[in-house]
């Protein structure tokens, strides 16, 4: 009985039109104090706040030259990105000190349903602050 409820709960949200589901995109950007931002947008027709099971997942991955260098779950990402049209820009706590080759994957594990999950990872090379 309980393995039924969890999956029908998990899958209530696919359920819904695709047009209502969020779709995610990433930037990356360098702040004027040299830490590496991430511009994430959502570009949905409805608002879609995750549900409580799900603030413990991984929403966004960030690898630094090749090597996966910090992960943040759905709790830590604000609130307002999941609203229609929502966009927020997150600071990091790494600094582009050096050239940087910056990858970001919003979404890694697929928890959350999208309209199109072939666009949330964003790959680019960074100058060194100045």
């Amino acid at each position: 009985m309980k393995r039924v409820l969890l999956l029908s709960l998990l899958l209530i949200p696919m359920l819904q039109p695709a047009g209502d589901l969020p779709d995610f995109r990433a930037g990356i950007l360098v702040l004027p104090d040299g830490f590496i931002a991430l511009r994430i947008e959502n570009a949905s027709a409805g608002d879609w706040p995750p549900p409580a099971e799900l603030r413990d997942r991984v929403f966004v991955s960030l690898a630094i030259n090749g090597i996966k260098r910090a992960e943040y779950l759905v709790k830590a990402i604000d609130p307002a990105l999941f609203c229609r049209q929502g966009q927020v820009v997150f600071k990091t706590n790494f600094r582009a000190v050096q050239p940087l080759r910056i990858r970001v994957e919003i979404n890694p594990e697929r928890v959350i349903p999208e309209a199109d999950l072939g666009n949330n990872a964003c790959e680019t090379e960074l100058p060194p602050a100045p």
